[in-house]
């Protein structure tokens, strides 16, 4: 089979490219490709390696669809492996690009200054110097960095929540994995991006940039507002014909996770680095995990102790330069 495949689709003038993430657990990325107007449309675009190229290109060949004939991309969120592939597509498509404003106020910025303050949010939260060099070599921000640059000088339109949008399609604000990720809504159906997958639980990690934010709490209630959408469609994985079903589920998963970072503090005071190596993770104990996903894992832990003290379950206290979390 082909990076083109045909799928379960109930929305007639759409297909779907699997686009490849070479090293990466998810394996691929959907390109959703509508027949929009006299042209084509995108939904997120892919990462920027040679692999995802030849599967983006390859996709579109096998529906017939030439690059030069994508006039609009939507993109859900500005994470490597859903925009960056944009630095290649935007020089033989010159294109309408539309993204979450929210995603363009708080992601799009300056990477020296935003790399600088990511890293020391972290070891302000008890990531250790040496796992947090190792991090720094592997974040997508700094090995994508080139063609992230290349994206943000896009002609970007900023788009509201609840807003029209062309393609028949509406913008509904989903902060949560992001602070500016949208879902893009159809008759009876949605492309959810990473806002809902149907089988792993969208990483929700803490955002430092934003006073008083609490990404967990916004997650939530942004899984709220996406109910009785319809069909998902999202970014990995295949179409949620349950999709208000899978949102319950998630919500489940969350409780449960908060009750047991909750129950996590009964040990003492202790840092969120300290917190994400008690839980119990799906993909395994924290000490077996890759660089990479101990990061995620502290970010999560992190975003539910957030809430936590924001439901007044959990309190935080910074001595010397290291904040440290406890039951109130």
């Amino acid at each position: 089979m082909g990076v083109y495949d045909k799928f379960i689709c109930v929305v007639p003038y759409m297909d779907r490219v699997k686009v490849p993430l070479p090293g990466m657990e998810l394996g691929h990325v959907n390109v959703y490709v509508l027949r929009c107007g006299d042209g084509y449309a995108l939904v997120d675009a892919g990462i920027a390696t040679f692999d995802a190229a030849v599967g983006l290109l390859r996709g579109l060949r096998e529906l017939g669809v030439k690059p030069w004939e994508v006039a609009r991309v939507f993109v859900t969120h500005f994470h490597a492996d859903h925009s960056t592939l944009l630095a290649l597509l935007s020089q033989m498509a010159p294109a309408e690009y539309y993204v979450g404003e929210a995603e363009l106020k708080y992601v799009g910025s300056d990477f020296d200054k935003f790399l600088a303050e990511l890293f020391a949010e972290y070891a302000r939260q008890g990531m250790p110097s040496g796992l947090l060099e190792e991090a720094r070599k592997v974040a997508p921000m700094v090995r994508f960095r080139k063609a992230f640059e290349e994206i943000w000088r896009l002609p970007w339109r900023p788009v509201r929540d609840g807003e029209r949008l062309p393609c028949g399609l509406r913008a509904l604000w989903t902060p949560g994995h992001t602070p500016g990720h949208t879902v893009y809504v159809g008759d009876g159906f949605a492309f959810t991006g990473d806002h809902v997958l149907p089988k792993i639980t969208p990483n929700i990690s803490y955002w430092y940039k934003i006073e008083g934010y609490d990404p967990l709490g916004e997650y939530l209630k942004s899984l709220a507002k996406a109910r009785g959408l319809g069909v998902g469609y999202p970014a990995h994985g295949d179409p949620i014909a349950d999709l208000d079903g899978r949102i319950s589920e998630i919500e489940r998963h969350h409780a449960e996770r908060l009750a047991e970072v909750e129950a996590a503090l009964a040990g003492g005071p202790m840092t969120a680095f300290e917190v994400a190596r008690r839980i119990r993770w799906d993909i395994g104990p924290f000490d077996g995990l890759d660089v990479y996903n101990k990061f995620f894992a502290v970010g999560e832990a992190l975003s539910h102790l957030v809430h936590l003290e924001r439901k007044g379950l959990a309190e935080s206290r910074e001595v010397d330069g290291v904040v440290y979390w406890r039951r109130p």
